[in-house]
């Protein structure tokens, strides 16, 4: 699940070294969110996975829990990899339970947003094996934000990583991401 202003394209070319290494265990797809955020002068479509109004609200986020079961409800998935944005809605629907053949999340530069966890009080998922990273020079997402993310989506694993707002391509970094599935998951599936 991309970030927000990516679409699922833009996300599968800015991860291709971490790709090329899951892809070779596991099945990926790449999912666009409903939300166009389109200026004119763009080429390519970039979306959202929920909007924010000018009071600050979180909007449209029970939307994108509804968007997501639908999109993925043809098909059976084992874990979600989610950047910024993406990784905080894994989250979040990791711990609502609402997608229950999910038996893992690996989240990176995910902001903890209150509106979207708490959009579900059953916490299903809390016991689910998460990972998240986190990049200390991430000027966007601080590394607090995800250690409050870790903390509120219960049984996360905090990795600090020496660079900024991305999802990281690293061979060590990427090799824990796989050590993490591969633990997890224990065959090959969809993620």
């Amino acid at each position: 699940m991309h970030g927000r202003y990516q679409s699922g394209s833009i996300f599968r070319n800015k991860i291709a070294g971490a790709r090329r290494k899951l892809e070779r265990e596991y099945e990926l797809h790449f999912l666009d969110g409903p939300i166009l955020l389109n200026a004119e002068e763009e080429e390519d479509n970039v979306y959202g996975w929920w909007n924010r109004d000018e009071n600050g609200e979180h909007t449209l986020v029970a939307e994108a829990f509804e968007y997501v079961i639908e999109q993925t409800k043809t098909e059976q998935y084992d874990a979600i990899i989610g950047f910024s944005q993406g990784g905080t809605l894994a989250t979040a629907l990791a711990v609502s339970g609402v997608m229950p053949n999910i038996r893992a999340i690996c989240t990176a530069g995910a902001p903890c947003t209150h509106e979207v966890l708490d959009i579900d009080s059953k916490k299903n998922g809390l016991d689910m094996p998460k990972l998240h990273l986190a990049g200390e020079t991430d000027s966007m997402v601080s590394v607090e934000s995800t250690k409050e993310l870790v903390e509120r989506g219960g049984n996360g694993q905090l990795i600090i990583h020496d660079q900024g707002h991305l999802f990281p391509t690293r061979s060590a970094r990427v090799k824990e991401i796989l050590d993490f599935l591969a633990i997890t998951l224990k065959d090959n599936n969809a993620i």
